[in-house]
């Protein structure tokens, strides 16, 4: 086993996929594996039903790592993905399986903040007003009414997914070392991120960027650049 060699899993946003993360490939070293992991009912698993719930997700998402565990590997999360990633962890540490090296956390809460809402019962015009406002989004595809009918269906799931998460504090040692990234323009205070020291033993590190929730698209190289000193650390 090449001990340089490390798989990282990336974990799409609310109504990603496995291409939202392509743009990594370019900024990680060779010795970083890039895998995306895909959910249900988008990109190459279009076919299959959507899922609601975080535990459901997540025991997907497992399945798809499969033994790939066994080796050297870190996860990656955006928003969604980061609350599925800290649940991924848990999963992981409660079969007492291989823990990542390194979580990298991004644009998400602390879990044991996150309320419930009704964001995904709002109308289509008004939810679309929502998911401009957030910018994530491009303006061209809000418009598109056949982009519409399909995205609209699989975000929603997502938000509901997130809307009925239930939070329940960890009942065992979780060593597993936590980088929270956030963007400057995000509704997150520091206090609230430093929340996120209640999921991991090892000392959190909280990253700020410039621009708002989907700052990740504007600081691409930097991200990978903190990914891969992160995870050179952990060799040490």
């Amino acid at each position: 086993m090449d001990f340089n060699r490390i798989k990282l899993f990336c974990i799409p946003f609310s109504g990603g996929n496995a291409y939202s993360y392509a743009g990594f490939r370019k900024y990680l070293p060779a010795n970083i594996e890039l895998i995306n992991l895909e959910l249900p009912g988008r990109g190459k698993r279009i076919s299959e039903p959507l899922l609601y719930n975080i535990e459901a997700m997540t025991e997907d998402l497992f399945k798809q790592m499969g033994n790939n565990t066994e080796g050297r590997y870190a996860i990656f999360g955006h928003s969604l993905g980061a609350l599925l990633g800290i649940n991924l962890c848990r999963y992981i540490f409660s079969k007492k399986m291989q823990p990542p090296i390194a979580l990298f956390l991004s644009g998400q809460t602390a879990p044991s903040l996150i309320k419930s809402d009704n964001k995904h019962s709002l109308p289509d015009d008004q939810f679309v007003d929502m998911l401009r406002e957030m910018e994530g989004t491009p303006e061209e595809l809000l418009t598109d009414r056949s982009f519409l009918q399909f995205f609209l269906p699989v975000i929603k799931a997502d938000f509901q997914s997130i809307a009925s998460y239930t939070y329940t504090p960890k009942t065992f040692p979780m060593n597993a070392p936590i980088e929270v990234l956030l963007g400057s323009e995000e509704n997150i205070s520091d206090e609230d991120a430093s929340m996120w020291q209640e999921e991991t033993d090892n000392a959190i590190s909280i990253h700020r960027f410039a621009g708002g929730h989907f700052f990740i698209f504007n600081h691409t190289e930097p991200i990978c650049d903190l990914i891969t000193k992160k995870i050179s650390q952990a060799f040490l």
